[in-house]
């Protein structure tokens, strides 16, 4: 799995977008795809913020 973005690169490009700086520039830009980019701002929008979610781990079996 591939690490996450930085915190500072998701924060430029939310606040290019922000500016008023069109989506496909902003990715071509930073080198993230507009799935990626529309996550990071679906996820600001939704919560405030747009940090990378820690990916939940799954209980394992006990016998």
């Amino acid at each position: 799995m591939p690490s996450p973005y930085s915190y500072d690169l998701r924060q430029k490009a939310i606040e290019a977008v922000k500016r008023g700086h069109k989506k496909v520039n902003v990715c071509r830009l930073f080198k993230i795809s507009r799935n990626t980019l529309d996550l990071w701002l679906k996820r600001e929008k939704e919560t405030g913020d747009f940090r990378a979610v820690q990916p939940h781990s799954l209980p394992r079996d006990r016998q």
